[in-house]
Formats: C-alpha cells, structure tokens, sequence
C-alpha cells in the first residue's frame, strides 16, 4: 500500500487515509474473526444487520452481480474456501463437492432490505474481487476531507487518481506487464481524477497435481477457475469499486463476451485494456489518444461502440 499526496497537510491526511484502509479491510475479511464478513460467516442467521459502510457495499456487490449476470458474485466464498484461496490449503477438489457447493453461491437467493441481509443459512460473503476498490474509494474520500486535491494510491494493482499532478499536468501511469514479472509495462497512459484497477491470472495462483495451473479468479457458472484467453483485464473508471468489480467480471467473462459487454453496457461508464495469452491486446476507443504502447505487442485491436 502507497499513497502520495500533495499539499499543506499532506502526511496528516496519509495516515488517516492508510488508517481508514486498514479499517476497511478488517470489516471484510474472511479470515479474521473480530470481522463484521467473518462473523456473518459463521452465523447460521438467515437475516443480519449491516453497518452502514458493509450494506452499501453490499448493495454494490448484489446490484453487480444483477447486471454481469454472476460474473461478478459476491458469495463465491464456499467455493474459493474449497480450492483451497483463502486457507492456502491448495488443491483441485472433487466435480461432486464442487456441486454440492454451488448452490450457496446462487446471489439470487439474497437481497437487502433497508440495511438488514437476508440468506440462505450457509451462503457465505466473499469481497475479495471488490473490496480494495472500495476501501480505495474511501481513502480518496478521506483525502479531499483533509483538503488534499492531489493524490495517487497504489493498492497493489489499485491505481487510484486524486486530481492531476501538483503542477496541474496528468499522471503517468505504467500497465504491468502480466508475462514477464520484472519487464517494463506494456503501456504507459496519461490520466488523471480516476481509478486503474487490474485484475489478472498471474496475481495469486497454484500448480495443481495435474501440473495445471488454477487462478484466484473463478468462473460462478462452474465453481472452478477461470481458463480463457485473456492474462489481465485494466478498467479506467471514475470509482475504484467499479473498476475492481469489472475487472473481475469481465475477465470471467472472455475476451468476446468482455468486449460485448463494453460495447453495450449502459450501467457503468468505463474503459478497457484486455491482454491476451497470444501477446495481443484490447483497448477501448475512450483511451486511445492517452495511451502509448511499449511493448511489441502481435496485435492491438482498437474497439469503438458502433
């Protein structure tokens, strides 16, 4: 975690931004058990009240999980505990217990009435693909309550833009490169005032006994990992909990379904960069005039809403 900032009071604000991150993440871990998601975790209670900041991240996960028809899902938390993601206890379990497990994924069996959680006993809350956007988003919060205007905020594939640079120009900020871990980014982009979020395949991952490699990113229509042809998925978005929710959608989504997706979706304004395992690349046309390639890429595609 880095955050930068500018102006008279920038290292008071640093740390009450870092401070209200480390709060965040506590309320959503699954492993933690002083969490609020953990306690919801081990509560057999059909209906739970939420704190103010869980249900609005609920209603964003639930809402999400609506529009990318579960590609996002926020309660793929039996199924990642299964493979092993969370308990670092890695294997490839059975067809028959991943199907016994699916049915507590189904989103469609909750909903959230005011701020109070209603579910099926043992469907368990998972918001790993959403919440370093979100604690993100409120660390910016924080931010412009401290009177910061410029900041950037690295989460570790969170790229989150406060303003411009102090001198009023754009911030340059570089895509990694999801081949090569120590290579230079593949692209370089001049943004400013928005999120960067990455999802990829290379970020946590296991070599099963098969001498398949599994990911951290799970396909909810199968409970198993996602194998497609896409290696990362880069959202640029006003919020970094959008960006972090699609990026994990549409990575399990696919190259075509992902770029379907983009073109048609009236529900979120984004852009994207898709790289693929054949060394190509996807770039929506919003980017295309704050974008640079540097890599020697066997093809870029350019795609455009009509």
């Amino acid at each position: 975690m880095s955050i930068k900032s500018f102006g008279n009071k920038a290292s008071a604000a640093n740390k009450a931004a870092k401070l209200k991150i480390i709060e965040t993440e506590k309320l959503i871990s699954v492993t933690d058990s002083q969490s609020e998601v953990y306690k919801i975790n081990n509560s057999n209670n059909t209906e739970i009240l939420l704190s103010d900041e869980l249900a609005e991240l609920f209603s964003s996960s639930l809402n999400a999980a609506f529009k990318t028809q579960g590609a996002f899902n926020p309660f793929l938390y039996p199924i990642t505990k299964e493979w092993g993601f969370t308990t670092k206890n890695y294997h490839v379990p059975e067809n028959s217990r991943i199907k016994e497990l699916q049915p507590l994924t189904d989103y469609k069996k909750a909903r959230l009435e005011g701020k109070t959680l209603i579910k099926e006993p043992q469907m368990q809350l998972d918001f790993g693909g959403i919440g370093k956007g979100f604690a993100g988003d409120l660390a910016i919060e924080v931010l412009k309550e401290k009177g910061i205007k410029s900041a950037v905020l690295d989460l570790g594939g969170n790229i989150q833009l406060l303003g411009s640079k102090a001198d009023g120009s754009d911030w340059n900020i570089g895509l990694r490169n999801p081949w090569e871990e120590a290579a230079k980014p593949v692209f370089a982009l001049k943004l400013n005032d928005c999120a960067v979020i990455t999802s990829g395949g290379y970020e946590r991952y296991f070599t099963g006994d098969d001498g398949k490699e599994y990911i951290h990113i799970f396909d909810s229509s199968t409970g198993r990992p996602v194998d497609n042809e896409l290696v990362s998925v880069t959202i640029i978005t006003k919020k970094g909990i959008t960006g972090d929710l699609l990026s994990t959608a549409l990575f399990a989504m696919g190259k075509e379904k992902a770029i379907d997706f983009w073109k048609n979706c009236q529900d979120y304004d984004f852009e994207i960069i898709l790289l693929c395992k054949d060394y190509s690349a996807v770039i929506s046309e919003g980017i295309e005039k704050r974008i640079t390639s540097l890599a020697d890429f066997s093809k870029v595609e350019v795609c455009k809403k009509q």
